[in-house]
């Protein structure tokens, strides 16, 4: 029933969190993770949402043009079926970080659509889903999508969100009520 009840929530947030809304694509992007002894690994879940006109070929995390963002190299990425994946640091300064490209010529993300992107970081969530310690600090989740191969075709920037720690998420479900009902009361009381 926690699954469920999780599971629910999290669906409930999902069209909020990590959105973009731009001309021709629309997207959500998600990041969840798990230990994996030192390390973590990370999955991104990346939706083109319906209202989107165009298909995504190049999903760049961690990455604005000229600037990465992850304080560390990734130890792996792992990108969908027919899709690549390249870890970049350009240029190769020790004032610029990381970041993952992944691409692809025969599976876009067609509108309505999802993929999961995953890579392993010995990086903790709280530095990966934090500011980068590079540039003027925007979050590390600062992402781009192409409807074409990078640099090609449109474009849009975004952030991906993580999703919320299961207790802040079960903390906030019960406390929604509540707050729901003070508010109810205070409109009353004003009314």
């Amino acid at each position: 029933m926690r699954t469920f009840i999780l599971a629910a929530a999290v669906a409930a947030l999902l069209p909020l969190a990590g959105r973009a809304d731009a001309g021709p694509l629309n997207v959500t992007g998600l990041l969840s993770w798990t230990p994996d002894g030192a390390n973590f690994d990370y999955s991104i879940t990346l939706t083109n949402l319906a209202t989107s006109t165009d298909s995504i070929q190049t999903f760049w995390f961690a990455w604005v043009p000229g600037e990465d963002f992850l304080t560390t190299s990734p130890l792996s990425a792992t990108p969908p079926s027919g899709w690549t994946s390249l870890v970049t640091h350009f240029p190769n300064l020790p004032t610029n970080g990381y970041a993952i490209q992944f691409k692809t010529s025969t599976d876009a993300i067609a509108p309505g659509e999802s993929r999961v992107f995953q890579f392993t970081s010995p990086d903790a969530p709280a530095v990966v889903t934090g500011h980068s310690t590079f540039f003027d600090h925007p979050p590390i989740g600062t992402s781009f999508v192409y409807s074409g191969q990078p640099f090609q075709g449109d474009s849009l920037r975004f952030v991906v969100a993580s999703v919320p720690e299961p207790t802040s998420l079960a903390l906030g479900l019960i406390a929604a009520p509540a707050l729901a009902a003070l508010a109810l009361r205070r409109r009353r009381r004003a009314g």
